[in-house]
């Protein structure tokens, strides 16, 4: 079977249309240049040699009513449309989706229009996408919606927008994330919440367990800690390993995240699920700062694990010095064994850190008094 064959002049202004387009691009970046390169309708010398020169919309529109194709696609998918979405252009949106041009073309990743333009926070091209019919919800192949994208990338003014247009705020990525989490992830304040406001889901875990508030607390994002709290996130929820985000602020050494949660009601002392507790990882991890908040509210010390190791334990595991005086000075008991009959004393000696040693036998452990 032969392929349709088409008019010298049609497949001319075809040409003709791609040269003219990608004029308006000279600014392009590397993105759009290697889109370029790929482009089916012209050889790749050609059209990156048009980057070179100018265009304007009247030669564009010309070619358009001489009967250039709008549809013609590069090796991943995108359109004109798309190329003009992701450049911001509105003059050239419209002119194009009068033309024709389909409104919720797909990349093969999925990645409609629209979801291009919120990505890069176009607002007037995101405007013109709505009001030609533009599918608001559509996600691409990753699960991401033009609202979640926007909301990652801190587009307030498209999330807004995106919202008054009825954008559905909780719609899950493939890993479960939504638009909420994404912007708890990146620190942004406005944006999430505007969300919360919305009505996004404080509660939603994504696929591995995470909440909003336990990607804030990872991050040490505390302002938004405090939103998400006064929008009723449970803040003794469990995750993965049942973590609570004390627990995970903990094991960051976000200081300000720990307090905030600390002073808003957290559980000191759960466990994950191999017994240990905030102040544990806290200690062994090296956050002098965060194991002396904990301890100054009264977080038990002596906590020992599955294992029987103690917090104190660990600083001397992974030679912990500032950790192990504030236990020490705390009146952390140096006695406790764990179940192979380490001592904090024995672990610090055997591991090669006198420094730790002599601390810790200021502090008169048993092997000296007996």
């Amino acid at each position: 079977m032969h392929a349709p064959i088409i008019s010298r002049g049609i497949a001319n202004a075809c040409t003709a249309l791609w040269h003219q387009l990608l004029r308006v691009f000279s600014t392009a970046k590397n993105y759009l240049v290697n889109a370029i390169r790929k482009t089916k309708a012209n050889s790749a010398t050609d059209l990156i040699d048009a980057l070179a020169h100018g265009g304007d919309l009247d030669d564009i529109r010309r070619l358009l009513n001489a009967g250039a194709v709008v549809e013609s696609t590069d090796t991943d998918g995108l359109t004109i449309l798309h190329l003009a979405s992701l450049q911001g252009h509105r003059n050239l949106v419209e002119l194009l989706l009068s033309h024709g041009a389909q409104v919720n073309a797909r990349t093969l990743a999925g990645s409609s229009t629209l979801k291009v333009a919120a990505t890069m926070g176009h607002l007037a091209v995101v405007t013109a996408l709505l009001e030609a019919g533009a599918v608001i919800d559509l996600p691409a192949d990753d699960g991401y919606t033009p609202i979640a994208v926007a909301a990652a990338n801190g587009h307030t003014e498209v999330v807004m927008l995106l919202i008054q247009h009825k954008a559905c705020v909780d719609i899950p990525q493939n890993d479960g994330a939504t638009a909420l989490t994404l912007a708890c992830d990146h620190g942004l304040v406005e944006i999430t919440e505007i969300l919360l406001v919305a009505g996004a889901n404080v509660n939603r875990t994504d696929n591995a367990g995470w909440t909003p508030l336990m990607s804030a607390a990872r991050h040490g994002h505390s302002d938004i800690i405090r939103l998400l709290l006064r929008n009723g996130a449970p803040i003794n929820a469990k995750g993965p390993q049942q973590a609570t985000a004390l627990r995970i602020a903990a094991e960051f050494g976000h200081l300000d995240a720990t307090r905030v949660l600390v002073h808003s009601g957290a559980l000191l002392d759960e466990k994950y699920d191999d017994g240990t507790t905030a102040l544990f990882i806290a200690a062994g991890n090296g956050h002098g700062d965060v194991v002396q908040l904990l301890v100054n509210e009264g977080a038990d010390m002596n906590v020992q694990s599955h294992s029987g190791a103690t917090a104190l334990l660990m600083t001397a595991m992974y030679n912990r010095l500032e950790p192990l005086r504030i236990l020490l000075d705390a009146g952390a008991d140096v006695d406790l064994e764990d179940s192979c009959g380490w001592t904090v004393l024995t672990m610090a000696y055997f591991s090669g850190y006198p420094q730790l040693v002599h601390l810790i036998l200021e502090r008169q452990p048993a092997l000296m008094r007996n």
